[in-house]
């Protein structure tokens, strides 16, 4: 049986999309912090719709990274990003080679997520920097299967709930992390926490994945401000860190 993941991928109109919104999402966390204009930069775990390829407007020097041929071959077909085929765990650059690393909703898919945080920092250029984003374990409706509470319970209530609620298999493959834990990944270089200020630009835009989520913020809204709102789901939320290579 198809997750709504898979089913999401191979619907490239709609990943194409989302992978549009993210990119405006970064550029916007970005933008009052770091300069991306004629960066040499990585997106690790690219996917089939590269977010790296709506960074074309500041940066021509985009490479895509994945280790699925499948996704590689269907964002060869419309994109314009070099694609190398390779684990994020393991990348096949040299030491120092981009100035920028975007890891995008990848950690979660990672069992080892030191070694990639550390693949990462290698290759990442002195006072460069990275965008690493990863989903919360604490979400209250999981990401990827959007079922409540998934990621809160053990692997094993896990597996069966999904399976249950008829969304696949399993819910093996998928690692999300506390914030204090992706911070915690980090701590040998300067980080900066962005998932306040992203969970309020959700907040505002109401551009929530959850229907249900979305109806219950949009109805909070008219009792309490944006502000305090994301204040009291930033530990909820999506975790967004920038990373800078001192």
């Amino acid at each position: 049986m198809l997750t709504d993941l898979t089913t999401a991928l191979l619907d490239s109109t709609s990943y194409t999309r989302r992978s549009g919104e993210r990119a405006n999402e970064v550029l916007s966390l970005l933008s009052r912090r770091i300069a991306l204009e004629g960066k040499t930069i990585l997106d690790l775990g690219c996917g089939p719709a590269p977010i790296s390829e709506f960074l074309r407007r500041v940066s021509t020097l985009l490479v895509g990274l994945d280790r699925e041929k499948r996704y590689l071959r269907q964002a060869k077909e419309k994109r314009s990003v070099e694609l190398v085929l390779g684990d994020a765990a393991s990348i096949p650059f040299r030491d120092e080679s981009f100035e920028f690393v975007l890891c995008n909703d990848v950690l979660e898919h990672v069992f080892d997520q030191a070694k990639l945080m550390q693949e990462l920092f290698r290759v990442l250029a002195r006072n460069g920097a990275a965008y690493v984003q990863c989903a919360n374990k604490y979400q209250i409706i999981e990401p990827h299967f959007l079922l409540p509470f998934l990621s809160w319970i053990p692997r094993s209530l896990a597996n069966v709930y999904v399976k249950a609620a008829r969304k696949g298999d399993g819910y093996e493959g998928y690692f999300p992390k506390t914030r204090r834990s992706v911070l915690a990944l980090a701590n040998t270089h300067r980080t900066v926490d962005l998932t306040y200020e992203r969970t309020l630009m959700k907040i505002k835009s109401l551009n929530i994945q959850s229907n249900v989520l979305r109806r219950i913020v949009s109805v909070a809204r008219k009792i309490l401000s944006d502000e305090f709102l994301a204040t009291l789901a930033q530990n909820f939320s999506i975790v967004s860190i920038l990373v800078l290579k001192d």
